[in-house]
């Protein structure tokens, strides 16, 4: 059993019963649609989670998982003697990273490193499994938690939204901007700043256009042609997320790719349709 144990949270996205299975803890955040409430992606995920944002008369809201959860998985995890690599949710996002660093401080005598991805879904998703990887050829928990961090620093995550409608009622943009952007058929392109913010890139008319605008932002942060892992996550439109994998395939050398769907917690603010392209250039 490797002696560094990795620790996500169910926003990163990808499977949960899948990363158990690799030896990865997930600690859920939870999704509710008024007195409803659920694990977030382990009791809805994918179109079911969708077509019931798309009904629901309620704007759903999430939770982060309390210090208390983090503690309870941190300590059985180490009381061996094992190290832990947390690697979680944008701090700036969600105050799950502020719960586990809460968690962490209670149990000062272990080796625990909580990392901010500073990102969302996939894009801290692809760390994790690399992490993993890491871990379970035998690297120590300070190699672990520095490739973990350096990984992080290297993340290019930029996404596009279908609809302004999401956005305009959790209160990320006012109502001129929704109006005009909606009459105009605008679609934004938005990407996570060095400190996890959400900031606006580009816009472009049209859906046709989302995808070359995507990988084309993106080559002017990494060269087209370099080695890179390929994240990308999408809102219930699988066939234009298999395009986005192919349109980066011809520009950039994949060695890994990881596909998933945006699950409850991101989806909530961008809605369905939403596009998302992670690229982590290779040391």
């Amino acid at each position: 059993m490797p002696s560094v144990r990795i620790v996500t949270d169910s926003a990163c996205d990808i499977e949960p019963n899948y990363l158990e299975s690799l030896g990865v803890t997930v600690v859920p955040l939870m999704v509710r649609f008024g007195e409803e409430s659920y694990v977030d992606n382990y009791e809805m995920r994918g179109k079911t989670f969708y077509d019931k944002l798309r009904t629901s008369q309620v704007l759903p809201r999430t939770s982060s998982p309390s210090a208390g959860a983090f503690h309870k998985v941190f300590d059985q995890l180490t009381v061996d003697g094992s190290g832990v690599v947390a690697i979680l949710l944008s701090e700036v996002l969600s105050g799950t990273y502020q719960a586990a660093q809460m968690a962490a401080s209670m149990l000062p005598d272990r080796k625990i490193a909580i990392i901010n991805s500073r990102t969302a879904s996939v894009g801290y998703g692809l760390v994790v499994l690399e992490a993993r990887d890491l871990a379970e050829q035998g690297a120590g928990f300070e190699d672990v938690r520095d490739a973990a961090q350096s990984m992080v620093d290297r993340l290019v995550t930029m996404y596009a939204v279908d609809t302004l409608d999401y956005l305009y009622k959790n209160g990320r943009i006012g109502r001129a901007m929704h109006f005009w952007g909606s009459m105009l058929s605008m679609k934004p392109i938005l990407v996570l700043d060095p400190e996890g913010y959400v900031s606006g890139q580009d816009r472009v008319r049209g859906k046709s256009r989302v995808i070359p605008r995507l990988i084309e932002l993106a080559g002017e942060r990494v060269p087209f042609g370099s080695r890179i892992r390929l994240g990308m996550c999408h809102a219930d439109v699988p066939a234009e997320g298999a395009k986005l994998v192919a349109a980066a395939k011809q520009k950039w050398d994949v060695v890994r790719t990881v596909e998933t769907e945006i699950g409850g917690v991101i989806g909530i603010h961008n809605g369905p349709g939403t596009l998302a392209l992670i690229v982590l250039p290779v040391e």
